[in-house]
């Protein structure tokens, strides 16, 4: 399963969605602007349990990615009429939020038996330079299987022209 697939919902089921990610977006959002204390667990209803930020997981580019993510989320639930649940376009929105937020979480959040999945092996990426002279790689691999998973974030506020800035190259196996 692709990473940033959404479980085809409908109904009462897919407004449950909506609202459940546009919550979290908002609760990670006031963390990270220091209305609420980042270290303070989210107490969510249900067999999820608390969930805690990983500050580490805070970049700016996704904190940007939530932030339109949860101002497109603000339409749909303004305008029920608007879920449909063979929207590509919103399904693509709610796997790429929920993706964001799995990795901000540290776990998966599932939604419905039939999406309870098996943890996924795989590597998560962030990096940060102000200048990058050199060479700089997220992730080496010489395969990544069906089953694994990359995330790579990378930023660079200068990048002088002989220098390389990878996402992944693949020399070794994930998965």
């Amino acid at each position: 399963m692709d990473p940033l697939t959404f479980p085809m919902l409908v109904g009462t089921a897919l407004t449950e969605a909506v609202k459940f990610l546009f919550d979290r977006a908002g609760a990670v959002l006031d963390r990270r602007a220091g209305r609420v204390p980042v270290e303070e667990p989210e107490q969510v209803d249900g067999k999820l349990g608390a969930l805690t930020v990983r500050p580490a997981e805070l970049s700016s580019a996704r904190i940007e990615r939530i932030t339109e993510a949860r101002g497109a989320l603000q339409v749909y639930l303004t305008r029920p009429a608007l879920l449909q649940g063979d929207d590509a376009g919103l399904r693509d929105l709610l796997g790429a939020l929920r993706l964001d937020l799995e990795e901000i979480y540290g776990r998966q959040l599932p939604f419905g038996a039939a999406e309870e999945r098996p943890a996924r092996p795989g590597v998560s990426v962030t990096q940060r330079a102000e200048q990058l002279t050199g060479h700089q790689v997220g992730v080496r691999a010489q395969e990544i299987s069906r089953t694994g998973r990359v995330r790579v974030d990378q930023s660079a506020k200068v990048v002088e022209a002989a220098a390389e800035q990878v996402g992944v190259e693949i020399d070794g196996t994930i998965g």
